[in-house]
């Protein structure tokens, strides 16, 4: 548990969503969190951001709010620049004003598009495929301009069960727990490489980031199997059988190049002294919370 003497109060942009849910809930013993909604503060409004931050001024900055889903941010790429990329410099500006430290979720969709095989480091060329890797590999360089000491996390595809109360997307586990439950079969891609990261994990390590020297970071769990393998892994740690049952491969996907974006976490595992460090994707069982069910 990350102990801190002085309560610092703590901006959580995008409080309502998958991650900053589960932060508030987390930490708000710890912190004082402020958590605006939308109507509060408007992040593509800069001068919202601004009167936000001259009432309120923050110690820290988590930024999360964002246009995550990929396939809309192709369908409207000037939404997802307005919301990705314009609405991080807002924060990035109100936060160097204040001197608050600014910790910004990026994205491991900026390796989208890497021909390299293994796990990718942070100092790589990056070339991202899709718009919401172009765009949140922009927002990288621009917030870092304007922040120096910022912090930019490329988090993983991660995941948590369904829980009453707490906002939850068709993600890796939940759409093979449903599968199960419902008797259907599920193609996963032999072709493709990936980090999966149990949201609880990420939660936790959040705090230590705080210390962290500006630049960009790799933040999730490490992965050298296949989005393939991971899932036949995970149904057979459920119960013996099930990956049979339950997983296919699926080996058309990708067919034009491998897609590999998992993620090494050397440089985040040293800046921190130790202190951040994810349990592995593949090889083990998925970690869960306590009283997972299928």
């Amino acid at each position: 548990m990350y102990f801190c003497e002085v309560m610092k109060k703590i901006l959580v942009t995008g409080a309502s969503g998958f991650v900053g849910s589960r932060l508030v809930e987390r930490w708000k013993e710890e912190y004082s969190i402020l958590a605006p909604r939308h109507g509060e503060m408007d992040i593509t409004d800069a001068d919202a951001v601004e009167e936000f931050f001259t009432r309120n001024r923050p110690d820290v900055v988590v930024h999360l709010a964002a246009i995550s889903n990929t396939g809309y941010c192709e369908e409207h790429p000037e939404e997802s620049y307005r919301m990705n990329v314009e609405g991080a410099c807002n924060v990035a500006r109100a936060s160097a004003w204040c001197g608050a430290k600014l910790v910004f979720f990026s994205s491991d969709q900026v390796y989208n598009g890497n021909l390299e095989s293994g796990l990718l480091t942070e100092d790589i060329a990056v070339h991202p495929e899709n718009v919401y890797g172009r765009h949140k590999l922009e927002a990288e360089g621009r917030v870092l301009d304007i922040c120096p000491e910022a912090v930019a996390l490329r988090a993983t595809w991660m995941y948590d069960l369904e829980r009453e109360g707490m906002p939850t997307h068709a993600n890796f586990v939940v759409n093979i727990d449903r599968a199960i439950r419902e008797g259907r079969q599920l193609r996963f891609p032999v072709r493709e490489y990936r980090g999966i990261t149990w949201v609880g994990e990420v939660v936790e390590m959040l705090p230590h980031t705080f210390d962290l020297p500006g630049g960009v970071y790799n933040f999730g769990a490490e992965n050298l199997l296949n989005t393939y393998e991971t899932a036949y892994r995970y149904c057979e740690a459920i119960a013996e059988g099930l990956g049979k049952a339950t997983i296919l491969p699926d080996h058309d996907r990708y067919a034009e190049h491998v897609r590999n974006i998992s993620i090494s976490m050397d440089k985040a595992y040293k800046a921190s002294g130790g202190r951040i460090g994810f349990r592995e994707s593949g090889p083990s069982p998925l970690p869960l919370p306590v009283g997972r069910g299928v």
